[in-house]
């Protein structure tokens, strides 16, 4: 399980030879970083806010970040397992018809597994980036750094994990599927990158 790894273990087995992990674990990871920052931060304003409404919705924000922290977690391997449920596909016997038609159908399965773990991963993203937008704008102007920074992670975790996404729908022979999942990922991208900007743009005039 990489997701049990330290830091290091993590480090040295993505820089080294096997195919995974690779850059949808990394974006899981990113946005699982994002999650920790935001939960972190909210936690700590919900301890010192006398205002009940905002305690409240500090503490929620928290028990999200907390939840999609353990999905995002769970993504750094079912990316890699993704990835290596294709490649048995595709060692899949072609000898006869009947091998070639169980092949392929099992192969287009395995790709299209393979980019919705990572658009996936972006979905879940783009939409927490709201709640850290409202995490930041309850911090202190210290604490808010980590907040923007993990709207940057968020935001990273997108783009990364979308790119992905793109590049293995290419194979793909559902043209239909591939134009709504493009259509789609582009959505996703333009409202991440909108709503970091939007962010860091504030916190610009908070300094």
């Amino acid at each position: 399980m990489l997701a049990d790894l330290t830091i290091k273990e993590y480090l040295a087995k993505t820089a080294g030879n096997n195919s995974v992990p690779a850059s949808g674990s990394a974006a899981a990871l990113s946005a699982a970083l994002a999650t920790s920052l935001t939960e972190k931060i909210a936690n700590l304003i919900a301890a010192r806010q006398e205002d009940v409404e905002i305690k409240t919705q500090m503490e929620n924000i928290a028990e999200c970040m907390k939840a999609l922290r353990e999905e995002f977690t769970q993504c750094i391997d079912r990316d890699a397992d993704s990835y290596n449920e294709l490649v048995e596909a595709y060692k899949m016997p072609e000898e006869t018809n009947e091998e070639k038609v169980s092949r392929d159908e099992q192969v287009q399965k395995s790709i299209l597994i393979a980019a919705m773990v990572p658009f996936d991963v972006a979905e879940m993203a783009m939409r927490m980036m709201d709640f850290i937008s409202d995490v930041a704008k309850q911090a202190d102007k210290k604490t808010a750094t980590d907040v923007c920074s993990a709207m940057c992670f968020a935001r990273s975790a997108v783009v990364s994990a979308l790119l992905i996404t793109k590049e293995n729908l290419l194979p793909l022979k559902s043209k239909q599927i591939v134009q709504e999942l493009t259509k789609k990922s582009v959505d996703i991208e333009n409202s991440a990158i909108a709503k970091e900007q939007e962010l860091l743009d504030w916190f610009k005039t908070q300094n």
